[in-house]
């Protein structure tokens, strides 16, 4: 599988776990350049809350972070790091890529920062 493919199929994977998640925007961030898909790579992802979330996503999210979001982790196949929308360091250059993302799939999109 190219870096193009696998990027496109872990981004498959995430919209289908933020879907359950009470979660408005996700965000894949960085370079995409392919590069980065060594052992020592890590999934940057930015996620944005919603304020509009049944119990049960909730439950979902709370088991989820409970666990360090294994299962998830263990999908993607990569090391993940997640950024909040309270990480104000790193907001202003994914929402000036987020007007032209590389890819999007329901609530995750792709961006090149």
């Amino acid at each position: 599988m190219n870096y193009s493919e696998l990027l496109a199929h872990r981004t498959s994977i995430l919209a289908d776990w933020a879907d359950r998640m009470p979660l408005r925007d996700v965000y894949i961030f960085g370079d995409h350049d392919g590069a980065d898909v060594g052992a020592s790579a890590k999934m940057k992802i930015a996620i944005e809350y919603s304020s509009n979330a049944s119990d049960e996503m909730i439950k979902c999210w709370q088991r989820e972070n409970a666990t360090d979001f294994a299962e998830l982790k263990k999908a993607l196949g990569i090391d993940t790091e997640f950024f909040t929308d309270q990480d104000h360091d790193v907001w202003a250059s994914i929402r000036d890529a987020a007007r032209t993302p590389v890819m999007i799939v329901r609530k995750v999109r792709v961006v090149r920062t």
